[in-house]
């Protein structure tokens, strides 16, 4: 009898220990969001949360509606804001602010810390003019591990003002960055163009935040990503969009709330993302997952349905190339995997329904007709003696002048000055100046004197071709001498001015309308970063 009371006991406390374990399990597991008190200023809150990624559409969903809860709760005036720091994860360096006023106004800010120039700008409230009396805003441009001084002046649409301080003391990065920017000044007096130079890929192609940079060279903003870096910034319907992982495109509205998410299922993205604003598509270079090939595929995206469609097979318009392409002795491409890595795509450009394309492995430039229709290859613009002897030639462009077609390129880009004949437009590019043909071991590089390894070049080239498809011609009308660079690299124009990055020689530049340096910098790296954009941020975070 007494053994089973005593047997009964055990049964008990044994239950209530399963129970109880069970229970520390389930809640340690269970995901959380809190908004908090914090420790990095006065009146200013902070989230709690235990989610593995903040691109968790459960965290997002549960951390805007406590933010909207506390909004509806509460009263909050230009003296009495509701503070939270870096609510929805996506942007380190930030602080977001509510409140309303009885009247119409704008705010402007200016950020202050030790060892830094002043950071100022007029914030963006999507209200006409400018004006609203319901103030949501992300202030961005903390500088991390420092106090922060933020004053905040307030603009009526009589032309009053009021203002207002907020100290806020930092925290560090998200992700350990210690990288330094370095500045020299060019020849050029010119002004720099307004904007934050944007770092894509810093060391990794994984796990690579967005790193942000004003033209002092301090940094200003780090946008946290998954697993994979951005390869470059779009601004669509009043959101960022920038992919965070590597089958995956994010839309961020200017709060840093994520609003939406583009999976591509059955593709990896590499290189380049644009988009097709006719269609209202993103283009996207993609590997397709499964195949034996790589870099090779372009997909389109649909932004209403998000239905992902494969556009563009290149082995349908290259079959020679690829028949004659070789697997690097090792048996593994660059990568380290065994997928063919014959044709390397890595920029991607649009015009109407024409499609412009880098080939790195090939240094060829291409264009693809009627995009969505019958398609076309149009053209090919290289040196002669990578297509000899292919059915391919007949699609050469004529070269016009003496200079040495690009090798290795990336950034191909468009574009067309007001009043040029019809037929007649610009490519630009990065001239990396590389000779790359891992897949064609054999070509001979005698017609690209001057060409480096991936280790050791002389320089890499801005380069301006004048297309005439009237008379097949293609010609060199600028060029700008930069840092060598045999990969990871990139070109853009800002307003009148280029902006160049040579990834492997860690420096990135703003030239103006003359080719003239304005401002050259230099930052840290035990490798590159894959490319530096600069982007305003107008009508998106700022009102400029």
């Amino acid at each position: 009898m007494k053994n089973k009371k005593f047997l009964k006991v055990i049964g008990i406390l044994f239950l209530i220990i399963l129970v109880s374990v069970l229970l520390i399990i389930f809640y340690k597991n269970k995901k959380y969001v809190s908004i908090l008190k914090s420790d990095i200023g006065d009146n200013i809150l902070k989230v709690s949360t235990n989610y593995n990624s903040i691109y968790d559409e459960k965290y997002q969903s549960k951390i805007d509606k406590k933010i909207n809860s506390l909004l509806e709760m509460n009263s909050y005036s230009f003296y009495s804001p509701l503070l939270i720091y870096n609510p929805y994860g996506t942007n380190t360096l930030s602080l977001n602010i509510y409140f309303t006023t009885s009247e119409n106004a704008s705010l402007t800010y200016k950020i202050e810390a030790e060892g830094t120039s002043t950071f100022e700008r007029i914030l963006y409230n999507g209200e006409k003019d400018n004006l609203t009396k319901n103030h949501k805003y992300q202030i961005v441009g903390l500088v991390p591990n420092k106090e922060n001084k933020i004053t905040l002046t307030l603009t009526y649409e009589n032309g009053e003002t009021e203002t207002n301080g907020i100290t806020v003391n930092c925290p560090s990065l998200n992700r350990k960055n210690d990288f330094q920017i370095t500045n020299k000044n060019g020849e050029s007096e010119e002004q720099l163009e307004n904007g934050l130079f944007t770092v894509l890929g810093h060391d990794k192609n994984f796990n690579a935040n967005i790193y942000m940079f004003d033209n002092d060279g301090y940094i200003r903003s780090e946008i946290v990503l998954d697993d994979y870096r951005a390869d470059r910034i779009l601004f669509i319907d009043g959101n960022m969009l920038y992919s965070n992982d590597k089958d995956t495109i994010v839309a961020v509205d200017r709060l840093g709330h994520v609003v939406d998410k583009y999976v591509l299922d059955g593709y990896t993205m590499h290189h380049d993302y644009i988009y097709d604003e006719n269609n209202n598509n993103l283009l996207v270079l993609v590997n397709q997952n499964g195949s034996d090939t790589m870099e090779d595929i372009v997909i389109s995206v649909d932004l209403d349905t998000k239905e992902v469609s494969k556009l563009l097979d290149m082995k349908d318009y290259f079959s020679e190339a690829l028949e004659n392409a070789e697997m690097p002795e090792n048996g593994k491409n660059s990568y380290g995997g065994d997928e063919l890595d014959w044709i390397h795509i890595n920029s991607i450009s649009l015009n109407d329904n024409s499609l412009y394309l880098s080939s790195r492995e090939l240094s060829t430039i291409i264009k693809i007709d009627d995009l969505y229709g019958m398609q076309e290859l149009n053209y090919i613009i290289s040196d002669p003696s990578v297509w000899e002897g292919t059915s391919l030639e007949n699609k050469l462009l004529t070269k016009k002048g003496d200079f040495v077609s690009q090798a290795g390129q990336h950034t191909i880009t468009y574009t067309k000055d007001e009043g040029m004949e019809d037929g007649t437009y610009y490519l630009s590019m990065f001239n990396n100046n590389y000779k790359i043909a891992a897949t064609r071991p054999n070509f001979d590089w005698s017609n690209y004197p001057g060409a480096g390894t991936y280790d050791e070049g002389e320089k890499s080239m801005y380069y301006k071709y004048l297309v005439n498809e009237n008379n097949n011609t293609y010609e060199l009308v600028e060029s700008i001498n930069l840092p060598y660079s045999s990969i990871v690299s990139s070109i853009q124009y800002v307003g009148d001015h280029t902006i160049t990055s040579s990834g492997k020689s860690h420096v990135y530049a703003e030239y103006d309308e003359n080719n003239k340096l304005i401002r050259e910098y230099t930052y840290d790296a035990e490798k590159y970063a894959y490319r530096v954009f600069k982007y305003t941020y107008s009508n998106y975070w700022f009102y400029e």
